[in-house]
């Protein structure tokens, strides 16, 4: 509750002046995107879709947990008007400070809140994750991407936004997002997930949604019914080896490849 009327005090400040608007991204004290490089994390991710999964001028985007628009700054940064994207997020604050910060810049970058429940972040959400139906029109984005998001989500619910990227994606189109493979608990690890949930393992049983691993088999399977031919899988360094970035890449074609 504590939160709930933090958040409810942060949206007002942010539509109603200018004391957030920040510089280069959203101040520190209402950036819920990681605390790392706010452009620098942005900037890297783009890059990523662009070499893995072929992200181009012209693509329609659908960033699911778009937070407080790092990956829509950086796509603004590199394509500018030459994307169109569309990104949702449960965090009122977020959707409200990124339509204030894409107002005046060039191109068609929409925002959108989704009123799913979250027992810290969304704790009055009317949706469960698990049911939740995205609010677009079948086959409309060329590529997704949803970074940092399934690493907090439990099996059913994961299962349900990867039908609901599906059904959004046209033929060859392609999801690009990141996970936390079980397989990958080992020596170095950074977590060891001992903790089985309903298909799924948690890093910490009295806060299961703060890390969360999956079974890859089952990531690879789910999408295959989904209708993906294509599913390339990226170790992230979390294992304690080398890796393109630190939770497990997968990006997964739906239809046939272009």
């Amino acid at each position: 509750m504590k939160y709930t009327l933090a958040a409810d005090v942060i949206d007002l400040v942010v539509k109603l002046t200018p004391f957030l608007d920040g510089d280069d991204g959203p101040p520190e004290a209402i950036n819920f995107a990681g605390h790392k490089s706010f452009n620098e994390v942005g900037d890297l991710t783009v890059k990523l879709m662009q070499d893995h999964a072929g992200l181009r001028e012209g693509d329609r985007v659908l960033d699911i947990g778009c937070a407080i628009a790092r990956n829509a700054l950086a796509l603004q940064r590199a394509f500018g008007s030459d994307v169109s994207y569309d990104g949702f997020d449960i965090v009122p604050y977020g959707i409200s400070w990124s339509k204030k910060r894409f107002r005046d810049l060039p191109g068609r970058y929409d925002f959108h809140h989704a009123d799913v429940w979250n027992s810290f972040y969304n704790p009055r959400g009317k949706a469960r994750a698990e049911d939740f139906d995205f609010p677009f029109a079948d086959d409309l984005f060329d590529i997704s991407v949803s970074t940092s998001v399934y690493t907090h989500m439990r099996k059913k619910a994961v299962a349900q936004y990867l039908a609901e990227t599906a059904r959004v994606t046209r033929s060859g189109g392609r999801a690009y997002f990141t996970v936390f493979g079980r397989d990958g608990v080992g020596e170095g690890s950074t977590y060891s997930f001992q903790h089985a949930g309903d298909g799924d393992w948690v890093e910490d049983p009295s806060e299961p949604e703060m890390a969360v691993a999956h079974d890859l088999d089952w990531l690879r399977a789910h999408l295959e019914d989904l209708g993906a031919t294509q599913i390339d899988i990226h170790p992230g360094y979390w294992r304690g080896s080398d890796g393109i970035d630190f939770q497990d890449i997968v990006v997964a074609t739906f239809g046939e490849a272009e």
